[in-house]
């Protein structure tokens, strides 16, 4: 078992995070600093908060109570913004969904959420209306922006609330251990889990990033996974706002091309990543790349950062590269590393405010250096899934433990390491072997633009490792390239670890946080 630094901080019995994370900056100095640039323009702090408060107002009027839950699922904007501050102030719970997933996946988020409200715009509204159709949420729909549709019953345009509501927004008196948001986890596996947190979580989560990776209010803050990724909403979002620092908006998808053209325009200080846009980023030509130079610190999360990434990204833009792990549960992140101590391929050390263990099919705990699911525990986590019981019970075990479904292992310096999913192991010759393992591998060779690597059944119905790999530009897949990377992972990695079988694509399908989307894969397999 392993503890994180603690410390002693107030929490507020009285607490409301819509206030919290926006009011401070209202101060002599900073109202008419920048908090938002979007789209060319610049939103001041004091311009956030009139817009919180319009927003915070419209809930109200279409029917948004305390406790009702509202659902975004919105491009990237300051609306968004605005919404989901506005929707804690209120005293209501902010709730989001991916911007680009089918009808069904929507008729799941509303049955899930059962919303009062849904904000949606022009890239969402059919789609979100299809899944609608039947249900008994939500019960007023937000149209944001200029869609060019015909509003129908239970729509209203939420450019023409806004212009006519007060900016004055009446704080409803929230207490700490009232719910705020949901988290959504395993929408890599399966339909995402709500994952309630209260007010309290969120600060606590702040606190423990703000004692050893604070924002200034001088930054400028880049996220490259979208707001409704829990990792970019609070540690690209929230926790600038709440030091005053700027944040830069886009409403389009997150590409290579996009990345290089904000961080030219804008000059960000900091840059939240994820590794497939890191390796995307370094495919880019040098000549259609900007200068990242501005960039003092970028912080990576969602999958692992390969020792091969992180020297790659080193070589052609410096700059330090904070690798994190948290997770929709754990409420903030719980391994880390450290500004000036990063050991490239690891999840690096406990974080402030955390503990851990790892632990055997028992639950009892590993010796150093052996392989075992990782436990959490800190005062910022969840108790349990929405509605999913049996799953709460397994996951969330008791004496207030998380059980991450990862395996980790500890080393004698006190860094963790990543080693697989517990459920994802497979056994060849006799050894346990992780996927991840041969991922890794893959991606090192000089033929693997991407790769994603999972067990599988074979024709006997025995499990085995099979890697989804698509090249590089001008190379042709066939069986011999199957059979060349076989034999690359048996001389780099070990005879027994390689994949048994290998299927070439064109693109890996990525779930909206920038990972591989490995629940598609596996329905992609079952087909």
């Amino acid at each position: 078992m392993v503890k994180g630094e603690q410390f002693e901080f107030p929490i507020p019995e009285d607490l409301n995070l819509g206030s919290y994370f926006l009011d401070d900056n209202l101060a002599p100095g900073r109202a008419e600093r920048p908090a938002i640039y979007y789209e060319g323009g610049t939103l001041s702090f004091l311009d956030l908060w009139h817009l919180t408060g319009r927003m915070g107002n419209v809930l109200r009027h279409v029917g948004v109570e305390p406790e009702n839950r509202i659902l975004l699922i919105n491009e990237d904007s300051p609306e968004w913004v605005a919404a989901w501050l506005a929707a804690m102030k209120i005293g209501a719970v902010g709730t989001h969904a991916y911007t680009y997933l089918p009808a069904h996946d929507y008729t799941h988020f509303l049955n899930l959420v059962r919303p009062k409200a849904v904000i949606v715009d022009g890239s969402t509204l059919a789609r979100v209306r299809e899944a609608a159709q039947g249900q008994r949420y939500p019960k007023a729909l937000l149209v944001a922006g200029e869609t060019g549709a015909k509003l129908q019953g239970g729509e209203f345009s939420l450019p023409d609330l806004l212009a006519q509501a007060d900016d004055t927004l009446e704080m409803e008196p929230t207490h700490r251990d009232d719910t705020a948001f949901w988290n959504f986890s395993g929408g890599t596996t399966g339909k995402p889990k709500g994952v309630p947190h209260m007010h309290r979580d969120a600060l606590i989560n702040f606190e423990s990033f703000n004692s050893f990776l604070p924002y200034g209010a001088d930054d400028i803050v880049l996220r490259v996974p979208k707001l409704f990724f829990h990792y970019s909403r609070d540690n690209g979002l929230m926790f600038a706002l709440k030091n005053g620092a700027a944040s830069i908006l886009s409403a389009e998808r997150s590409t290579a091309a996009l990345m290089f053209e904000l961080i030219d325009k804008y000059r960000p200080t900091k840059a939240l990543n994820v590794p497939t846009m890191m390796r995307a980023m370094l495919e880019t030509p040098e000549d259609e790349r900007a200068d990242l130079s501005c960039l003092k610190r970028s912080y990576s999360s969602g999958e692992v950062l390969s020792p091969q990434l992180l020297e790659d990204w080193d070589k052609a833009f410096g700059g330090e590269v904070i690798d994190r792990i948290g997770s929709a549960e754990s409420g903030t992140g719980y391994l880390t590393n450290r500004p000036g101590a990063v050991v490239p391929g690891s999840s690096g050390t406990v974080t402030p405010l955390a503990e851990v263990k790892l632990v055997d099919e028992d639950g009892n705990e590993v010796e150093q250096g052996q392989p075992g699911e990782m436990m959490v525990r800190s005062d910022a986590a969840a108790q349990s899934y929405v509605r999913e019981h049996d799953k709460s019970l397994a996951s969330f075990p008791g004496d207030e433990w998380f059980k991450t479904g990862d395996l980790f292992t500890q080393d004698v310096n006190g860094y963790f390491w990543f080693v697989g999913r517990a459920n994802d192991m497979v056994k060849v010759s006799g050894v346990w072997v992780a996927p991840l393992e041969i991922e890794q591998g893959l991606q090192d060779s000089a033929n693997v633009l991407e790769c994603a690597a999972m067990s599988a059944k074979d024709a006997d119905g025995l499990l085995s490792i099979k890697a989804y790999v698509v090249l590089r530009d001008g190379l042709e897949a066939s069986p011999d390239m199957a059979e060349k990377l076989q034999r690359y992972c048996k001389d780099n990695l070990a005879s027994y670890k390689y994949p048994a079988s290998i299927q070439f694509m064109e693109e890996l399908p990525k779930t909206g946080q920038g990972k591989f989307d490995r629940f598609r894969l596996r329905q992609l397999e079952d087909s």
